[in-house]
């Protein structure tokens, strides 16, 4: 049997290797990848700290001094779940909303953390692999940010949230690339020009360090002020945001409901009420064409319950048209399917006279949220929401004609998210109308981001974009991704707007995700351009 002392010493070593390893390894680089991750984070809505894009140079340095792919991975890793982690930690508000999933209330955090990482590891990886430090390792680096954006769209049907061009979504001259190349290219471009700073390291000397960051932050700003150009040279030629379509105004009616109680039966008669009050509610009452109300606005469901429906369009003025999200159930003729019923989360147009016009159907469903994922392998498995049954999807994107209005394509809630699928290809709509409930999030980032998607999609599109949220925020964007209206986050009201004139197809609308990620592959192969010159000089001579 060994003496205790030199189990003790060997216990002593054992201690100080791990806590040096530790401290060297974990906190020098893997505690400042989380540390710029959660610091980058800052620089989306509803902050809008750009002085924050520097987590990225921070990133950017650590993985040009990577020395094994190992060591590139997890500080992408890191960098991942602090970006991820902490961007989305505010989901959790939604587990407080049912007693019985508050104790997962942490869970988002570790959750997209965790998922988060695929996202910003494999890039790193891929520039470590592909490119030498410096310059061409941010380069590709960049190429493969935009590149896993866009598999963030579809990977595990897709969550495309808080994609990097949101950083701009206040500032509309800064969006206007985003109708050649997208959400994914603004990305690109502005990853790259937030990670050159990571260039002026090291340094041997006060002037050398001087011509590195004139040269880094130079060319940083080369990229942003390129971004500004080309955004007021677009604006300058751009509509009015005020240059409404003649005949078309839009009532946003905006009820607050709390989560809470949306669901209360006790409730369900005084929500419409006061739906029905605020829809009909003067000064201009008289003058509005349609109504908007929010995703599942009501209990009811408007499409089959006559009661509901009359009530409903009772605060429509003659001849107006009622668009309400509700939800819809449809019976299934076989007796022994299970569950007997589908049910859809839908937007539902309804003229003065009560009259079903035009459905849409939600398609892109939330996994947990509208229906559970493998249950039929997993029963026990569940989603947060309200209701026995899973939602079931709709036929995709479609363009709803709607009288007294262009042709409208509908979305519901994160529908909005994914760029070059929100509207019907076939049939190009001349608005986008999106309907949402984030009262799931109370006071919190979340749907100031959701309002950014909305944003992005309408200068991708070119199409302005009217969204009617249960709690905020509603509003009225332009093609140009400039907020004619808004009604803010919290407020219960209305809001009376035109309807801001379509620009003509963009060349990301008619090309979609092709742009960007031809993008991604040039940058990737302009990387290697150097190596291919040296080897051409070389048999040169």
């Amino acid at each position: 049997m060994l003496p205790f002392a030199k189990i003790k010493g060997f216990l002593k070593q054992v201690v100080f290797k791990t806590g040096r390893f530790f401290r060297c390894a974990v906190l020098s680089y893997s505690c400042a990848a989380f540390v710029a991750g959660a610091f980058s984070v800052l620089a989306f809505p509803p902050y809008h700290f750009l002085p924050a894009l520097l987590g990225f140079a921070v990133l950017g340095y650590m993985l040009n001094r990577a020395e094994t792919k190992k060591a590139a991975f997890m500080r992408g890793f890191w960098f991942g779940f602090g970006h991820f982690g902490v961007g989305l930690a505010w989901v959790g508000k939604a587990l407080l909303i049912d007693p019985r999933f508050a104790f997962l209330a942490f869970a988002p955090f570790f959750g997209f953390g965790l998922w988060g990482t695929i996202f910003t590891a494999f890039p790193c990886l891929i520039a470590k692999v592909l490119a030498p430090a410096g310059v061409r390792r941010l380069l590709v680096f960049s190429a493969a940010w935009g590149f896993f954006e866009w598999v963030r769209s579809w990977l595990f049907t897709g969550f495309p949230w808080n994609q990097t061009a949101s950083v701009f979504s206040s500032f509309p001259v800064m969006l206007q690339t985003a109708s050649f190349w997208g959400a994914y290219g603004l990305g690109i471009a502005t990853v790259f020009a937030s990670s050159l700073p990571a260039l002026i390291f090291p340094f041997d000397s006060k002037r050398l360090f001087a011509k590195k960051a004139v040269a880094c932050f130079g060319s940083a700003a080369v990229v942003f002020i390129g971004l500004y150009a080309f955004g007021a040279w677009r604006l300058n030629k751009a509509f009015e945001p005020d240059d409404f379509v003649r005949g078309v105004t839009l009532r946003l009616v905006q009820p607050n409901v709390e989560q809470t109680v949306k669901w209360s039966e006790q409730k369900a008669h005084r929500i419409l009420d006061d739906l029905v009050y605020l829809s009909s509610k003067k000064p201009d009452a008289f003058k509005v064409s349609h109504v908007v109300w929010s995703e599942t606005a009501t209990q009811f469901l408007l499409t089959q319950d006559e009661y509901a429906r009359a009530m409903a369009i009772s605060g429509l003025p003659s001849s107006g048209i009622l668009l309400a999200g509700t939800l819809r159930s449809e019976k299934i003729e076989d007796e022994n399917a299970f569950p007997p019923v589908r049910v859809y989360n839908s937007i539902a147009a309804i003229n003065d006279i009560g009259s079903v016009i035009g459905v849409y159907d939600k398609s892109h469903l939330v996994p947990f949220g509208e229906y559970a994922p493998l249950r039929s392998i997993f029963p026990f498995m569940g989603k947060v929401t309200a209701g026995q049954f899973d939602f079931s999807r709709g036929e995709g994107a479609k363009t709803v004609s709607v009288p007294r209005t262009p042709p409208v394509g509908m979305l519901v809630c994160y529908e909005i998210l994914f760029p070059a699928n929100v509207v019907d290809k076939s049939r190009r709509p001349y608005w986008l109308l999106n309907v949402t409930n984030d009262g799931w999030y109370g006071i919190s980032a979340g749907p100031y981001q959701h309002f950014a998607a909305a944003v992005l999609r309408a200068v991708e599109e070119g199409l302005p974009v009217v969204r009617g949220a249960n709690t905020g925020i509603s509003g009225v964007i332009d093609s140009y991704g400039r907020v004619v209206n808004s009604l803010g986050l919290g407020m219960r009201g209305f809001l009376d707007s035109g309807l801001p004139r379509a620009e003509k197809e963009t060349i990301y609308a008619k090309h979609g995700n092709a742009v960007p990620l031809a993008f991604a592959l040039l940058l990737t192969l302009f990387s290697f351009l150097p190596v291919i010159i040296r080897k051409k000089t070389k048999e040169k001579e």
